[in-house]
């Protein structure tokens, strides 16, 4: 049953929100201040001033949700630049994105005392700027993926530099600013929450509609074009939401590496091979890994306080080299 069951898209999706939920509890009563079942549910169904409920509702769900939310974002920002590019290894970070993002964002923080809704609008422009600059330098080409990634890879290089740079040449304080670059969900607010639900869930609502085209994408440019196909339009629609899903998410919880390139793996891996590049489910079932590799992984960083950012490329990165490795030899068979 179990077998038959995961067999179909539908049934990976059930199982991955169970594995969700599974997380979501464990996330929830595990920490300095243990909580029981009991007490998780009479907090979620009536919240009271009890100490459990201030645990659950003030701390640790706010924090809880933002790892979710932050996840399936960049999942979904993954799946979408792979689209583009045409490059199971591209990522939002590899077309400069999350680069530009986090140089505009640094900026605001060494140079100003703004608030956090400041701190957002700055993610979104420094992550469209950088994207416009990528778009200019690969447009005569006409938007060629190879030239998208090669022109995304140098802005996002030149940021990652200019970041570091400003950070070493200032004279306050920048730890903490080095420790906001690892990508963290902790001690984030409800307020955190409402800068970055909306606008991700509007984006990735909006992913539905380019489910179809991004799936067209994956063929040669000129037999889209030969069956009326709008390539430019649809690469320059992806990857303005992919800008918006990224950077707003690098607004709040930092530049979190590696899960914009592995949960897309994940997810074509999982699913039956005839639908593994049908993008109605490689979105959704990209947002489901997203979200599931951010939080499990916050649940792990939450012992010591380590920044999820880097438990995300410890996980990452050995399952990035073994759903390769297992491709190829599927591909040698």
């Amino acid at each position: 049953m179990i077998p038959r069951l995961a067999a179909s898209p539908f049934g990976l999706a059930l199982i991955g929100t169970c594995f969700l939920v599974l997380s979501a509890l464990l996330s929830v009563s595990i920490g300095d201040y243990q909580l029981s079942l009991l007490e998780i549910w009479s907090a979620l169904i009536s919240p009271s001033e009890s100490l459990a409920s201030f645990v659950i509702w003030e701390l640790r769900m706010p924090r809880l949700l933002l790892a979710m939310i932050a996840g399936a974002a960049l999942g979904v920002a993954g799946a979408i630049t792979q689209a583009v590019t045409q490059n199971e290894l591209a990522s939002p970070s590899l077309v400069g994105v999350s680069s530009g993002a986090a140089l505009a964002i640094v900026l605001v923080l060494v140079f100003t005392n703004l608030s956090s809704h400041y701190h957002f609008v700055a993610g979104i422009v420094g992550g469209s700027v950088a994207m416009s600059i990528t778009l200019w330098l690969s447009w005569k080409q006409k938007l060629d993926p190879v030239n998208l990634i090669l022109s995304g890879l140098c802005i996002s290089l030149f940021c990652a530099a200019a970041t570091t740079l400003l950070l070493i040449s200032v004279s306050t304080d920048t730890r903490g600013l080095f420790y906001w670059l690892l990508g963290s969900v902790a001690n984030r607010t409800w307020q955190h929450v409402s800068l970055l639900a909306p606008i991700a869930l509007l984006s990735l609502i909006l992913c539905a509609f380019l489910a179809r085209p991004l799936t067209i994408l994956q063929l040669d440019t000129e037999v889209i074009k030969s069956i009326g196909g709008q390539v430019k339009r649809w690469r320059i629609q992806a990857l303005a939401l992919t800008v918006i899903l990224t950077s707003a998410t690098v607004s709040v919880t930092g530049p979190i590496a590696f899960v914009g390139l592995v949960a897309p793996h994940i997810c074509r891996t999982l699913l039956p091979k005839h639908l593994a590049y049908e993008y109605r489910f490689v979105l959704c079932g990209s947002a489901l890994c997203g979200a599931l590799l951010v939080s499990i992984s916050d649940l792990l960083a939450n012992y010591q306080e380590i920044p999820v950012g880097i438990l995300c490329v410890l996980f990452g990165g050995p399952s990035l080299v073994w759903l390769i490795q297992k491709q190829y030899k599927q591909g040698a068979l």
